[in-house]
């Protein structure tokens, strides 16, 4: 090694010798630095995950946000339509607002056309 280098070692290495970056546990077991504030789900702790945005459709007291209606298909800017069709519940200290299934679901159906009236149209003609 040349004057002035130090000594490089791989992170299995440092595991091995107990150095840097490396973090004791009560049981002994050495676990990286990188792994030691780890999720609930990722320590295999029971968590109740959040039911997809298609289940949570059949309670018409559920609440949707933007985010749920891009996993139902809708796009920006129909998003955006729902939002400014539908009332929408802003909760105090809470920034995402969402609005509630049954109100997205009447919106559906007032929007839906099956050939029994007429779909009207944004241009008009005078």
């Amino acid at each position: 090694m040349a004057e002035g280098q130090s000594a490089r070692c791989t992170g299995s290495q440092r595991l091995e010798a107990g150095g840097r970056g490396v973090l004791e546990q009560r049981d002994r077991s050495v676990i990286p630095r990188s792994h030691r504030f780890l999720s609930p789900l990722a320590e295999g702790r029971n968590v109740s995950a959040r039911p997809p945005a298609s289940e949570r459709l059949a309670n018409p007291d559920a609440l949707l946000t933007r985010g749920d209606l891009a996993e139902l298909g809708l796009e920006r800017r129909a998003v955006d339509a729902v939002f400014r069709a539908c009332p929408v519940v802003a909760l105090p200290g809470y920034s995402r607002p969402m609005i509630r299934v049954s109100d997205y679901q009447a919106l559906m159906e007032s929007s839906t056309y099956r050939g029994d009236r007429v779909r009207p149209t944004t241009s008009s003609i005078c």
